[in-house]
């Protein structure tokens, strides 16, 4: 058994020891934080309770909306063509919600009571339905990946129990889902003080939940792609273009309604006078209607190439969007800034390392992308008696 353990471990590639150690230091520096507290290892006060962290958290929950979007498309819209999406997206989205959970961990003062929300229940509170919602949803997919991680086990016969009740579990999913992607929304509407005019709406839910059904989608054709390249296995060319023929409809109806409710609202003058907050909420729609123009063209759509880069732009926008509502678009007080110590950095890096690690490991290992297209290499050619010389 020792043998068999270090066999595989000399097995694997240099690149998973390297993200191995990288995450190792970052998840050893969040040892110290829990350790030491908040106030020695980061930035954050009174006036910049939520920093960097945060906006990750935020950024990181709308990618992680491929996993309910693809189910719905496939489960609830009878999208069948689409399934072969479903376990890479489903494991994505399970490791990115555990990110999300670590990092919230990270960012509680009191990390020992981080359980007092499940028997002090705040019912008037976002932040109480936010948590369990995301708590629930995180073991549906559980669940909706346990298949993949029983398939060759001794437990392979609990296999057919459980895709009898996936259906039922993927509708509460989608609804779990729904309700916490437009909450977190919800909590910046009470921040009317703070947030700049630009970005505070009383659409924010709404905002908030159609964007992260392009960022999610953009995450599964985005993911397809780099698996064409690290893990030879990818969806068919045919599939990676319906999914990405969703994503201009969505970001077009979010954008209408981003610039219609500054209209409606009389702030549209805002866009330009606005010096700095001007350039970022510019900025972050430019970078939204590029993939609008990109994803509207049909080679675009079946070019992986293109397509890369039109799920980067998509990427790009949710982020500096969940940025600028968390951090940027925040007025000061007293003229105090927030701005991350390098632990911050540095636990941030290794969450994101141990997420990388822990699908590379499962994608190694389980059959996660047993329903996608395996890569065709090109023949190696032997070399001719001009090409050796001889």
């Amino acid at each position: 058994m020792v043998k068999k353990v270090i066999h595989e471990l000399k097995s694997l590639p240099v690149g998973y020891y390297i993200v191995a150690v990288i995450a190792a230091a970052g998840l050893s520096v969040a040892a110290y934080r829990l350790y030491a507290g908040l106030g020695v290892t980061t930035n954050l006060s009174k006036a910049f309770p939520w920093g960097i962290w945060i906006s990750f958290d935020l950024s990181t929950v709308a990618f992680s909306g491929g996993a309910f979007t693809l189910a719905a498309l496939v489960y609830v819209f009878h999208l069948h063509e689409l399934h072969s999406a479903v376990r890479p997206t489903v494991l994505a989205g399970l490791i990115g919600y555990s990110s999300v959970l670590l990092i919230l961990f990270m960012d509680l003062g009191r990390w020992d009571r981080f359980y007092h929300f499940l028997i002090y229940p705040n019912l008037n509170s976002a932040l109480f339905e936010v948590s369990w919602c995301i708590m629930l949803y995180s073991t549906i997919l559980i669940y909706e990946l346990s298949p993949v991680l029983l398939k060759n086990s001794r437990w392979s016969g609990a296999i057919k129990i459980i895709e009898k009740w996936t259906i039922p579990m993927v509708i509460a999913g989608v609804t779990l889902s729904t309700l916490h992607q437009s909450s977190l929304g919800t909590l910046f509407i009470v921040m009317s003080p703070r947030l700049h005019p630009l970005w505070h709406s009383m659409l924010l839910p709404v905002f908030f939940l159609i964007s992260s059904l392009a960022a999610g989608l953009a995450m599964v054709i985005g993911g397809a792609i780099l698996s064409y390249w690290i893990f030879k296995r990818t969806l068919a060319e045919n599939v990676q273009a319906e999914l990405a023929w969703f994503i201009p409809w969505i970001l077009g109806i979010y954008l209408v309604l981003k610039v219609g409710e500054l209209e409606i609202t009389d702030e549209l003058h805002l866009l330009f006078s606005s010096g700095q907050y001007s350039a970022l909420y510019l900025t972050e729609l430019a970078l939204l209607v590029v993939p609008i123009i990109l994803f509207a063209l049909k080679r675009v759509r079946h070019s992986r190439g293109w397509s890369l880069t039109g799920t980067a732009f998509v990427l790009a926008g949710v982020v500096l969007n969940r940025f600028n509502a968390s951090w940027f678009a925040i007025k000061p007080v007293a003229g105090e800034m927030y701005s991350p110590s390098w632990m911050e950095v540095a636990i941030l890096i290794g969450v994101l390392a141990t997420a990388v690690l822990a699908y590379s490991l499962v994608a190694h290992y389980f059959p996660l992308f047993e329903e996608t297209v395996q890569v065709e290499l090109p023949p190696k050619t032997q070399p001719t008696l001009a090409q050796t010389g001889d």
